[in-house]
């Protein structure tokens, strides 16, 4: 049998969201007249007629409804949480990542190194070139010790942090397409667009770009070679 740890959602966190995210949302369902009638009287509260409507109804069915709506909506966000979080199984001669339905698998002869970026898991190719990165909850001491117990090539940061140069627009060290792509980045950015710029990320890293982000500020490597 292979060797593998995973990495992830601990039994704890698991054991909470199961049961914490519907308990809570049904104990939300139940006392949801009583928290519509204080919820209206805040000036200005978003919603506001649909609170007054919820008051409006005398009937312990409210209540009822309230905790069904409630539990199923908890049950929703508990697979949501579930989706959304990264699992990494890390065997002996490869290292697979998967979160909400997309799995990747990459081998260790192809990785050059490992490292965290605040509280994104980055890995390299052979080339300097970003095969996969993401964002991860598990705590980067355990992360380490996991890839190291597997004889991967962890480091304690961007091996290439010397390369990168902070991005301008039309910047002449880079080709015209690239500047492109970083300017219609860079607006995606400032509209807090994660999904966007995850993807202009992925265009840019077709090009030979790998990008740094550091306060919606984008610095910028390119692949030699």
């Amino acid at each position: 049998m292979q060797n593998e740890t995973v990495l992830g959602l601990s039994k704890m966190d698991k054991a909470i969201i199961i049961i914490g995210g519907p308990l809570l949302g049904a104990i939300i369902g139940w006392f949801i007249q009583i928290i519509s009638s204080w919820l209206i009287k805040i000036p200005f509260v978003p919603f506001g007629p649909f609170f007054e409507w919820i008051v409006s109804w005398n009937s312990s069915w409210v209540s009822i409804i309230g905790v069904i709506v409630g539990l199923i909506a908890g049950i929703l966000f508990a697979v949501y949480v579930f989706s959304e979080s990264l699992k990494m199984t890390i065997a002996d001669q490869e290292v697979t990542m998967k979160r909400y339905d997309q799995e990747v698998t990459l081998q260790k002869n192809d990785i050059s190194a490992i490292y965290m970026d605040r509280k994104d898991i980055v890995v390299l190719g052979q080339k300097g070139e970003e095969l996969y990165r993401s964002q991860t909850d598990v705590k980067q001491p355990k992360i380490k010790a996991a890839f190291l117990e597997h004889y991967f090539p962890w480091k304690s940061q961007d091996p290439y942090q010397a390369d990168y140069q902070r991005w301008i627009p039309e910047h002449p060290d880079f080709p015209a397409s690239v500047n492109s792509l970083l300017a219609a980045r860079e607006k995606v950015l400032r509209e807090d667009n994660v999904k966007e710029a995850a993807v202009l990320r992925k265009d840019l890293a077709a090009k030979g770009a790998v990008i740094r982000d550091e306060d919606k500020r984008q610095y910028v490597r390119m692949i030699r070679g």
